[in-house]
């Protein structure tokens, strides 16, 4: 009896090998001679590199990586870069910043320089270091005033209580700067040398547990002695610099000196002279400037005039005065060297600047029916003219009662009708 169904082979079946005729088998083969042609290798292939590559090619970007960030450090309060601006901001209604402010100016070689624009501000600069910063304190209270300085902090300096850090003020401060994005900062705090050295360390200790939760792995700086402020100004030129993409996609600037000059016509219309250091993206002379507060403005040229806070001051050889006399010659012709020193860098382009106009203007009209022409209100007045007839109405009849008098003939023609 034949079987219901066939054999199957299952997978463990043995597989060989097909037949090969020999290396030479094809007449192409032949002509060849033996030689071998050259396989294509995949894009996948070539992109994968030995052990050795790929720790030579990650050595390379680490290289690179660490080179730009020191090159970013030497540019920032450097001789060819802008001043390191450090905003001051007190976190704590007891925190002394004016003793904060005295130690570091109180720096050897150091030349100080009161800043025009902000109450309290000074430039510091450093021979010695190559460094040069600028202080800006906030004003206490004002929380707006303090995010608009932190868009254009290179570093935030915290002024801390040594005993609470900072109060309700305080923390409301830092979540708005969170909220908003917070640039390289700096923790001090000054005073806190009347305790003993006991209740100072644990004081200390248990300032720096409470901290955590906002400056998590963060150093606190002791603000008493001018050697402690010396360690705090080399960690503010030291540091890694946060980057903020709002602030990076855009050029900004901190005013230093402002002038308004009215033009001829009127004293409210005129020109603003703004000199300051401009950070982020190259400013360009064509597109619009936001002033806070005040809206947007166009610009008419830009100028570079001498560097303010230069750390190797131009010296005129062959000049051979009395520091008296060169006193008394910047007081007196100031104006004229500034104006001879100052370059026109670039000039607006009235074709190319863009408008202040950001919203479009609604038009009444658009839309509704189009004014009728000069020849449309002739035929129509010719076809008044041709439709008028006389009625005779009573005196003191007006147009709207006599446009409703009808004559005889017509009341009889119409009877007709009916």
């Amino acid at each position: 009896m034949a079987a219901a169904g066939a054999h199957r082979p299952g997978p463990l079946k043995q597989q060989n090998k097909a037949h090969k005729g020999g290396k030479h088998s094809g007449s192409s083969q032949r002509r060849a001679g033996g030689r071998v042609p050259v396989k294509a290798q995949p894009r996948r292939r070539l992109r994968d590199l030995n052990r050795v590559d790929r720790r030579h090619q990650a050595l390379q970007l680490r290289r690179q990586r660490k080179e730009a960030v020191l090159a970013e450090k030497r540019s920032l309060g450097s001789r060819d870069g802008p001043p390191h601006l450090v905003v001051v901001v007190l976190l704590h209604s007891r925190a002394a910043a004016r003793d904060s402010l005295r130690l570091l100016q109180s720096q050897d070689s150091a030349v100080v320089r009161a800043d025009e624009g902000t109450a309290g501000g000074f430039a510091l600069l450093c021979p010695r270091l190559k460094q040069r910063w600028r202080f800006v304190p906030a004003q206490a209270g004002d929380l707006h005033a303090v995010l608009d300085l932190a868009k254009v902090a290179d570093s935030l300096l915290f002024i801390l209580d040594p005993v609470d850090g900072w109060d309700s003020a305080g923390e409301h401060c830092l979540s708005c700067l969170f909220a908003q994005g917070l640039p390289s900062y700096a923790l001090a705090v000054p005073g806190g040398t009347d305790l003993p050295p006991k209740k100072r360390l644990d004081a200390r200790k248990r300032l720096s547990k409470s901290i955590e939760k906002r400056f998590p792995e963060a150093k606190l700086f002791p603000l008493n002695t001018e050697q402690e402020s010396s360690l705090l100004l080399r960690h503010l030129s030291s540091q890694k610099q946060r980057h903020l993409a709002f602030r990076d996609r855009r050029p900004h600037l901190l005013a230093r000196a402002a002038e308004f000059v009215p033009s001829q016509d009127s004293d409210l219309l005129g020109t603003l002279k703004v000199s300051g250091f401009v950070r982020g993206q190259t400013l360009n002379v064509n597109s619009l400037v936001h002033i806070v507060g005040h809206g947007d403005f166009q610009l008419s040229q830009v100028d570079a005039p001498p560097d303010p806070l230069s750390l190797n001051p131009r010296v005129v050889k062959g000049q051979k005065r009395s520091q008296d006399m060169e006193v008394q010659d910047d007081s007196a012709n100031g104006a004229d060297e500034m104006e001879e020193d100052v370059k026109v860098l670039m000039k607006a382009d009235p074709s190319k600047q863009e408008s202040l106009q950001s919203e479009v203007v609604p038009d009444p009209m658009e839309g509704e029916q189009t004014w009728p022409t000069e020849e449309e209100l002739q035929e129509a007045e010719d076809s008044l003219k041709a439709n008028r007839r006389v009625v005779k109405v009573p005196k003191g009849t007006s147009k709207y009662q006599a446009a409703w008098i009808v004559d005889d003939g017509e009341e009889g023609s119409e009877k007709d009708d009916d």
